[in-house]
């Protein structure tokens, strides 16, 4: 700045407090973000609004959300909404984002360990591998997380063989675990979890299965369940994108959006470990009035066996997308293996 510049605003600074104004106060954004998952769950009261407050924070305030009551859109909506400028950002499960392939991942059964460990492992697993496959290429994608790995659960007898599950009615999570149980076949109910509570409770199923017992206690269907059957690496563990609609994002200061990339991937994944306390209490909890025990041997073997053409599809989706899906899959489960506590 010349000289006369550096005079003439500091003259115009001058006049601003001679005439008792206040000085232009710093851009703020507010950011509408829709939570789709019951207000009260986990998620949203112990990850995600303590993760936005500490980003209003580390903004200075320049960075402020809102979130909606309830949501303004269904669960499959939520890419949608966001690119459509419904509201400015939100998460959506991976199972229904038949875009992202990739990232369903975590979905492949007998993958997981921890929510923490798993979440770690997607982030760099998608930074190493995906990311050129521009997966989330309408919105700015800032954060993913991976949910607990889901066991069985059953209302009457533990689940001790295949054979149980042909001609059961079931709730499953749409997606690998869905297809696993009807490969088993089962007569499968398949809907968001969202939407499991009025499946379950109506006494249409005599199994769930494709989410933690933190979920099922959040979802209020742990209740109507007697046994849990734990199967290495899970049945399947939800996964989930956050991300922001571009002009929304744009509009932010580049100061701003840097702290939140910084406060979004690993930094975020990290955040999940509140998930495996609270599984670590409601399985104690639980343990008074259920069963809680490992899938044997033959049960293990035979879901992994049917879950293999799964796997085999997801390698190829990844082939197609230019990613070595094997590669990629063996990075995971490392990546999650040492992030687990």
């Amino acid at each position: 700045m010349t000289t006369r510049r550096f005079t003439l605003a500091a003259a115009a600074t001058a006049a601003v407090f001679a005439a008792g104004l206040p000085l232009p106060a710093a851009a703020q954004t507010t950011v509408l973000f829709n939570f789709f998952i019951q207000p009260l769950h986990p998620v949203n009261t112990r990850i995600l609004k303590p993760w936005i407050e500490d980003i209003t924070k580390a903004t200075e305030g320049r960075v402020k959300f809102e979130i909606p009551s309830s949501s303004l859109a269904a669960p499959h909506q939520q890419l949608d909404g966001v690119t459509k400028g419904v509201f400015d950002m939100a998460y959506q499960f991976h199972g229904l984002m038949p875009q992202a392939k990739l990232s369903q991942l975590p979905q492949l059964p007998g993958v997981n360990t921890t929510s923490k460990g798993s979440s770690m492992a997607l982030w760099r697993t998608h930074e190493k591998f995906f990311k050129p496959a521009n997966e989330y290429k309408d919105v700015q994608l800032i954060a993913m997380w991976v949910g607990l790995p889901g066991p069985i659960f059953s209302m009457k007898g533990p689940i001790e063989n295949t054979a149980q599950l042909k001609g059961m009615k079931i709730y499953g999570l749409p997606g690998p675990a869905a297809k696993v149980l009807e490969g088993a076949g089962a007569g499968v109910v398949a809907a968001p979890a969202v939407r499991s509570h009025e499946i379950i409770s109506g006494g249409t199923v005599d199994a769930f299965a494709g989410y933690s017992a933190m979920d099922a206690a959040a979802f209020k269907t742990l209740q109507y369940a007697k046994h849990i059957v734990d199967l290495p690496g899970g049945l399947t563990s939800p996964s989930f994108a956050i991300f922001m609609n571009k002009k929304k994002w744009e509009s932010i200061a580049p100061k701003d959006r840097e702290t939140i990339l910084k406060m979004g991937g690993e930094a975020f994944a990290a955040r999940t470990a509140v998930y495996d306390e609270i599984e670590a209490k409601v399985r104690a909890e639980a343990a008074a009035s259920m069963t809680i025990k490992d899938a044997g041997p033959a049960l293990a073997a035979d879901l992994m066996k049917l879950a293999k053409p799964i796997e085999d599809a997801w390698v190829a989706d990844a082939k197609a997308a230019g990613v070595d899906g094997a590669a990629a899959l063996a990075f995971y489960r490392e990546e999650a293996r040492k992030n687990a506590k």
